[in-house]
């Protein structure tokens, strides 16, 4: 497996926990709850009522053939769901030479599909992939009230790390095997029998099962109740998970690729800001004029061959 290939299995994987911690909008139910989850269930229903978000997002690896470091700056908004990132990759070999690539994109979801628009080589290319859900439609009292139960059983754990005048520090601990079963459970409800949409749920789970428990932390604004920082140590997580995958796939190189895991660290930070203070996103009618449409890539070919045993193997620690 090549340098940037690795790079891109921990850059996926890496971009899923972003969305897991980005949506973890939490809900807690009416039952007697610690006061540390108490307080970040105010903090999270503060965080559904935002509109649009600026986020400045840092992701450094450092691995046997190199460290990379990517930096995006990037803005969100809710409804329409659009997305507008411009982020650099810088990759340094074990000799230190450098190489710079950029990135521009929109991304926007229409109904169960999304749309990137990505800028490569002063061309701008276009994908359109189902994702098997509506991020648009308009829950009924019902569907919050489930979906406000299914987010709350997805926090395991709260603690109040550090406190200052300003801002508290908290970790959050998430119960993958809960965000595991909600996916399932997600796409089953929307029916959907994407080959791609159905492989790639199936591959999270199994990811998410194997990287066990997901601890970020938060650093909270007191004064407006809102998130103003994640933190996020990835390597342990991916390191699982790929191991897990190698065991299933046993490619030749199978002991190569173990060791680059297991020398590998992987960090993420997310800074928010200008919360409902950003302009509205617009994707440039001349992007969608020029945009020359890419075939996604099946992925369902690629993945490991799953077995019914395999989930349940998985939960093991």
């Amino acid at each position: 497996m090549s340098y940037l290939k690795k790079f891109k299995f921990c850059f996926i994987f890496v971009v899923g926990m972003l969305f897991v911690t980005m949506s973890s909008s939490l809900v807690f139910a009416a039952e007697k709850v610690p006061m540390e989850k108490q307080y970040l269930e105010t903090v999270y229903k503060n965080m559904l009522d935002v509109k649009n978000v600026h986020y400045d997002i840092l992701l450094t690896a450092q691995t046997p053939m190199g460290d990379v470091n990517v930096t995006m700056a990037g803005d969100g908004q809710m409804k329409p769901m659009l997305y507008k990132n411009d982020a650099v990759f810088l990759f340094r070999d074990v000799k230190g030479k450098e190489t710079t690539t950029t990135l521009q994109q929109y991304i926007e979801q229409k109904k169960d599909t999304v749309v990137i628009y990505s800028l490569s080589n002063n061309k701008w290319m276009k994908q359109t992939m189902p994702v098997g859900f509506s991020a648009d439609k308009e829950l009924t009292a019902d569907e919050n009230s489930k979906m406000e139960l299914l987010m709350m059983q997805m926090v395991k754990d709260v603690k109040l790390t550090r406190e200052t005048p300003s801002y508290k520090y908290m970790e959050v601990t998430l119960d993958s095997m809960q965000i595991s079963d909600s996916i399932d459970e997600m796409v089953r409800e929307n029916k959907n029998q994407d080959k791609n949409v159905l492989s790639m749920a199936a591959f999270t789970r199994l990811g998410l099962l194997a990287a066990g428990d997901i601890k970020y932390n938060v650093k909270i604004d007191k004064t407006t109740q809102m998130i103003q920082e994640v933190d996020m140590n990835l390597a342990n997580p991916i390191r699982k998970a790929g191991n897990l995958f190698l065991d299933m796939s046993q490619p030749k190189n199978a002991a190569e690729m173990e060791d680059f895991l297991t020398k590998s660290t992987l960090t993420m930070q997310v800074k928010y800001s200008q919360y409902n203070k950003v302009d509205p996103i617009e994707i440039p009618q001349m992007v969608r004029d020029t945009a020359k449409e890419v075939k996604t890539t099946a992925i369902s070919h690629k993945l490991p061959k799953l077995q019914k045993t395999d989930i349940a193997v998985s939960g093991k620690e």
